[in-house]
This record gives structure tokens, sequence and C-alpha cells, in this order.
């Protein structure tokens, strides 16, 4: 799976970045067709998750409080952002502390687990398989942190046969 991370500007500030992920092939980012597919019948749950990602980057930092954390492996740091814990709306990320997270997609969790839902179990899999591709790059040191803490640095393209090569 081919991807690239882009930093999004209006979301990140000085306490965190907010990156999305753009899986090759497609017009927008998996954040973007988030917010494409459940505006509509969300709005209000997709203004709060916005409002909730602009505090994020300019006020508070990615605070475990906004989180529901640990949602997929142990070693993914993948985390759901939901608006409000009655409400159902998840949006997951991947989440490296107060400093970073890179927005995934998601959508309405009506299951006790994502694994139960079909279009939550896609999203993740698709996330943890970014998210292997990401540790990777930062553990062989191809990603590695600003001096800020907030942005990466190094190769944002993800290529099926630029990992292999290593």
């Amino acid at each position: 799976m081919n991807f690239t991370l882009e930093k999004i500007e209006r979301l990140s500030g000085e306490q965190a970045s907010v990156y999305s992920v753009t899986l090759e092939g497609d017009d927008g980012s998996l954040f973007e067709k988030f917010l494409e597919e459940y505006t509509n019948d969300y709005k209000e749950e997709i203004k709060d998750l916005v409002t909730s990602l602009q505090k994020i980057g300019h006020k508070t930092g990615a605070r475990a409080d906004f989180f529901k954390v640990g949602e997929g492996r142990m070693k993914d740091n993948i985390d759901a952002l939901f608006d409000e814990p009655d409400r159902n709306l998840r949006l997951y990320c991947i989440r490296f502390g107060r400093d970073c997270i890179i927005l995934g997609g998601g959508g309405p969790k009506s299951t006790r687990s994502w694994q139960e839902d079909p279009n939550l179990s896609n999203q993740m899999e698709i996330l943890m398989a970014i998210a292997d591709r990401i540790h990777k790059r930062f553990k062989e040191r191809d990603l590695r942190w600003a001096p800020n803490m907030r942005d990466i640095i190094g190769e944002l393209d993800f290529k099926d046969n630029d990992d292999d090569e290593n």
C-alpha cells in the first residue's frame, strides 16, 4: 500500500502537529473522506471533532483524555478520537504522545468493538498497516523528530518497494 503523510497546517500549532494520510490513487486524505462521508448525518459530532483537533494542535496537545487509548495492537499507538464519550462517531489516529497525531479514517461505532463492524474493521486494518510502515521508518531512522518534537522529518511518501530496499 502506497501512501503519503501531509501536515495539516490549519490544525497544527504550538502544542501538537496533525498529519493526514492519503492513499495512492485517492483524491483526498482518509480524514477528508471521513469528513465528506459523515458531515451530513453527524454534523454536530464532526464540528466537535474538528474543534477538538484545533484545540489539540493549538492549546492542549494530544492529551489522553481526548481519546479512547489502545484501539489497535499495543505497538501501533492507535487511538480513537471521539467528540463526546456518549456519542458514537470515532476518528482513528496514530498518536505520538502529546506532540503529534496522524489521522486515519473512522465512522460511527454501533457494535461493542470495532472488530465487529465491517467499516471500522477496514479502517483499523488500513491504519494498522500504515502504523507498521511509519514505525519501521522511525526505527530505521528514515524518519525522525524535528527539534520541536512535533514535526516529522524524512521521506513522507511511502512506496511499497521503498521499505523493501532497506
